[in-house]
């Protein structure tokens, strides 16, 4: 029996609709991306033009899709996706899945009572620098983990036009965009930490949002930290830094997907092989090993969420995975500045 054509509609034609969706659905044959909203402009007409473009998500709603990517503002996930769910639709939800964690119970009951499918995009698990970390650390190469490091610098030092992501709302500030991803990693090496340690700052004379963190994660016997900032003009600090007993692990740069898929310059085949300039090093008994990064392939997310249509084959993220990483956020919150 062959699989159903999965009629999928598209929320927003953003950044995140342009690189991380429309083009993994396009070219996934289970999937047809049959509806795009765009409130005001007709962008996605050129690359998709087999698409309806709507102007509204009650229109898109309206329609006989049965996915819809909840790829909106942050503080829109909880409504929009409560609305699609109740339309009877299965959903995919970009990170952070909600701004608190009583939305984010209220969808999962939700999703639940009406046998829906609902998951969160945590696509960097699928980034060639989660994978090789996870390779090395079931290999045990670096003995008895110390201590591992999770780092994003840049230097931009007014905040960006994306007022919804650095303005005074809700699930707003870099703790939920990149610390998101941050969270998910270390959840899904590591389990619930003992206790956290976190330190928020607004630095940017701007600001009025978390544009700084550097949080802790105990565990048993090691730590897990992650740090971003936004006024670093020097960003030559190794993206992971790993230390354990027998050596250590320092990797700069970082997973290529990204980065191709916005600048339109790939192929399919070639698109998360990284370049060898960021590969990693292993030092150990004073020697460094090069350790090629791992090819990450954002396109598994799709062909997962495929078989669990079609199958009911397990999810690749659980939503009760991303509520686990806003719970996380609303921790870090509570004990900044506590030790």
């Amino acid at each position: 029996m062959n699989p159903k054509i999965i009629k999928t509609g598209l929320a927003s034609f953003g950044m995140s609709g342009r690189i991380f969706h429309a083009p993994f659905i396009e070219h996934n044959p289970d999937f047809e991306l049959s509806v795009i909203l765009e409130r005001t402009k007709n962008n996605s007409a050129k690359n998709y033009p087999n698409s309806i473009t709507v102007r509204s998500f009650d229109e898109l709603l309206e329609s006989d899709i049965e996915l819809v990517i909840v790829n909106t503002p942050s503080y829109l996930h909880f409504e929009m996706c409560k609305q699609a769910l109740l339309a009877g639709k299965d959903v995919v939800v970009e990170k952070p899945f909600t701004a608190t964690v009583n939305e984010g119970e209220e969808l999962i009951e939700l999703a639940k009572s009406l046998g829906l499918i609902l998951t969160v995009y945590h696509n960097k698990r699928l980034e060639g620098d989660f994978l090789t970390v996870q390779k090395l650390l079931k290999q045990k190469i670096l003995g008895d983990l110390n201590e591992i490091t999770f780092q994003l610098r840049r230097f931009r030092a007014e905040p960006g036009p994306k007022k919804w992501k650095e303005s005074n709302y809700p699930a707003a500030g870099l703790l939920y965009d990149i610390g998101a991803h941050f969270i998910d990693a270390f959840l899904h090496l590591f389990g619930t930490p003992l206790n956290i340690i976190s330190d928020l700052q607004i630095q940017r004379k701007n600001g009025t949002v978390n544009d700084f963190f550097d949080i802790t994660f105990e565990y048993d016997g090691f730590k897990a930290r992650m740090i971003s900032d936004m006024l670093t003009k020097n960003t030559d600090y190794p993206s992971i830094k790993i230390t354990g007993t027998k050596g250590e692990f320092i990797k700069r740069g970082y997973d290529p997907q990204e980065q191709r898929l916005a600048s339109g310059n790939w192929d399919w085949k070639t698109i998360g092989e990284d370049n060898p300039s960021n590969y990693g090093s292993v030092f150990i008994n004073n020697q460094q090993n090069i350790i090629p990064s791992e090819v990450g392939n954002y396109a598994l997310f799709y062909e997962n969420l495929a078989l669990v249509i079609n199958s009911k084959e397990k999810l690749l993220v659980q939503p009760s995975e991303g509520l686990a990483v806003i719970s996380v956020i609303e921790e870090a919150i509570q004990n900044n500045g506590t030790t």
